[in-house]
């Protein structure tokens, strides 16, 4: 069986399919491409369009091989360091960090680069190791490339980042989001749309074993559905503003069936930000028990920076704190209640959650 649902634009925004098997059982609580630096040869051809877009992506050649001299690297490191010492919000780690880009300055690898693109790699090869949300990259303002399509866009281009949104025949749910979008009154109406579709299951699998992350508002909009009342989610300190904000759920999304089903939560090495925190979250409230693998690790919100050269750097400016542990799970990801294949996360989830609802159902039957 598959049911279709479309929003008031006419846009097919979720299925739901009877896929599931009968027999599951069982319970358990608690991109990069780098451009060619050389010059090609151009193959001239008689038609005009061939010769525009050759000259195009000759043009991005030349904006992506920016060559790169010793006194040029040696700015850079500068610049970083001073960017880090202002602003990263891990203060502890800065020592490090910057006894870590001195001794680049001395490393023969180093020495070998000689174009903004190997640069880039470089750096982010050293400082990834000590902050997943750090990266140096094109300044596309400034280098004058074509603006690549934002995260946020991308997410808003499809369907806010849903993926399957189903009822089995068991009546479990899934959601499957890969991040998690802007929110605004058309994410709102959109997000809002698929919790209708899946308000009256008896159990719900969450899978973000491909999210990358996002807004921080829509992780309290979304929890809010699951969530009874107004309830403390995470808290955010900004050094820049050495202040702290309280997220919390909003008691007016009132959903009383779904604030109280079980929940499996699948994570994996590519979830991250945003769906880590949401995972994180749901495991310290007891709220739903997370299997798979362990997360990606990045617990600290960032913002870029312009640096010279056509380049800009991404610093995590503030910082997550869990009002339960008092902490987060940056660099160490957030870990799952059970370790188990991601092939097998969504069949184990459903077998962990038909077994729930079996001794939840049997301790009914016998009180009655």
């Amino acid at each position: 069986m598959i049911v279709n649902s479309f929003n008031k634009r006419g846009n097919n925004v979720l299925q739901m399919n009877s896929n599931m098997s009968r027999e599951n059982s069982f319970w358990q609580r608690d991109i990069s491409v780098y451009l060619n630096c050389r010059k090609h040869d151009i193959i001239m051809f008689a038609t005009l369009f061939f010769l525009t877009t050759t000259t195009s992506f000759a043009q991005q050649n030349d904006v992506e091989c920016v060559q790169l001299n010793n006194k040029m690297k040696l700015e850079l490191i500068e610049e970083l360091k001073t960017k880090i010492n202002l602003n990263y919000v891990e203060i502890d780690k800065i020592p490090l960090i910057i006894k870590t880009l001195e001794a680049i300055k001395h490393n023969r690898a180093f020495a070998n680069v000689k174009s903004r693109q190997d640069f880039t790699r470089f750096i982010n090869n050293t400082l990834l190791r000590i902050d997943q949300h750090f990266s140096v990259s094109s300044n596309l303002k400034s280098s004058g490339a074509p603006l690549k399509e934002s995260w946020s866009e991308k997410l808003a281009r499809l369907d806010w980042g849903f993926e399957r949104v189903e009822v089995s025949v068991n009546n479990i749910g899934l959601l499957r989001f890969w991040g998690f979008a802007d929110l605004n009154e058309t994410s709102k109406e959109v997000i809002s749309n698929h919790m209708r579709a899946i308000e009256n299951v008896d159990g719900l699998i969450i899978d973000l074993r491909d999210n990358g992350g996002g807004s921080a508002q829509t992780v309290q909009y979304i929890s809010s559905y699951f969530l009874k009342g107004r309830q403390h989610l995470n808290t955010f300190y900004s050094r820049a503003s050495d202040s702290f904000e309280e997220f919390y759920t909003d008691p007016a999304i009132d959903f009383p069936h779904l604030s109280q089903i079980p929940i499996v939560i699948i994570i994996g090495p590519k979830t991250f930000s945003a769906a880590e925190e949401f995972a994180y979250n749901f495991k310290h409230m007891s709220r739903a028990m997370v299997i798979g693998k362990t997360s990606k690790g990045g617990a600290n919100p960032w913002r870029y920076f312009e640096l010279q050269h056509g380049l800009r750097f991404a610093i995590p400016t503030a910082k997550a704190i869990n009002p339960v542990t008092q902490s987060n799970w940056e660099g160490v990801g957030v870990q799952p209640h059970l370790y188990i294949e991601l092939e097998d996360a969504e069949q184990k989830a459903t077998e962990l959650l038909v077994r729930k609802l079996h001794v939840k159902r049997s301790i009914i039957n016998h009180n009655n």
